[in-house]
């Protein structure tokens, strides 16, 4: 016997809540029939086409039908086994399949009203995305204090003579400290807007003549070295950028869907 399917489980979950058109039987769709009958239960011919269809595979094609066919038989006899010996009477399992169907629906929701994007829609958000980073990238150390006077303090002790790196030494760890490390090839996006601005300014070797304020704190940092950026081809990442086009656009319609639910708690 084949392993039990999903898409068999939820109409399990279906029979198991209400099944007026076939009260006896696991399958939860009515249809046309199939010429496929398991224990003298009909298949309806859209689950053999719905099977196919997850798998790949042709129904049209007599050998690959016959797959289909042989597969689906395994399946239902194995749910109409399940429902036997009193599957259908464990709540948990029953709730844990109403929600493998919930989220099913709810993701073939998204996938049927937020649209893929379209070649020009990926190839402007990749560009956005270049502009974005900048042309530059930076090797930068920062130490970032929790107050004004302990980063002037430091300014301080670097004009005169302190090296940045004896400064990231002593700072690690201290109270009021809250990082203190060599940051690496950073671009624009990955630090703080007025950060990334300061070192866009500095001449390689400076540090920032003041703190730099942000969200986070108060920056002490130095610029060791700039180099152009080289921003990866369109096509190696024209995947990765139609995910993020696509989950955008599913938490959009998300939290649309959500501000229009009426939910009482």
């Amino acid at each position: 016997m084949r392993r039990l399917g999903i898409a068999v489980l939820l109409a399990l979950a279906a029979c198991g809540q209400k099944d007026a058109a076939a009260p006896s039987g696991v399958i939860g769709i009515a249809g046309n029939p199939s010429e496929l009958k398991v224990n003298g239960e009909a298949v309806p011919e859209a689950m053999i086409e719905a099977f196919a269809k997850q798998r790949g595979w042709n129904v049209k094609d007599p050998g690959q039908r016959q797959q289909v066919i042989d597969s689906v038989a395994d399946l239902v006899a194995m749910a109409q086994e399940a429902k036997a010996r009193g599957l259908l009477d464990d709540p948990i399992l029953l709730a844990e399949l109403e929600v493998e169907r919930l989220n099913r629906l709810s993701g073939e929701f998204v996938k049927r009203s937020a649209p893929e994007p379209t070649e020009a829609e990926l190839r402007a958000a990749y560009d956005q995305e270049v502009a974005n980073n900048g042309a530059t990238e930076f090797q930068a150390a920062h130490v970032l204090f929790d107050n004004q006077a302990a980063a002037d303090a430091a300014v301080i002790a670097l004009n005169t003579g302190t090296s940045f790196d004896d400064l990231i030494a002593s700072s690690q760890g201290q109270t009021g400290v809250k990082d203190a490390k060599d940051l690496g090839w950073v671009r624009r996006p990955q630090v703080p807007p007025p950060l990334a601005d300061a070192l866009e300014s500095m001449t390689e070797g400076a540090i920032t003549p003041a703190p730099v304020q942000t969200e986070y704190g108060y920056h002490v940092a130095m610029l060791r070295a700039r180099r152009p950026f080289q921003p990866p081809a369109f096509e190696s990442v024209r995947e990765g950028v139609k995910a993020s086009i696509q989950r955008k656009r599913a938490l959009d319609l998300a939290a649309e869907v959500k501000a229009k639910a009426k939910v009482e708690r």
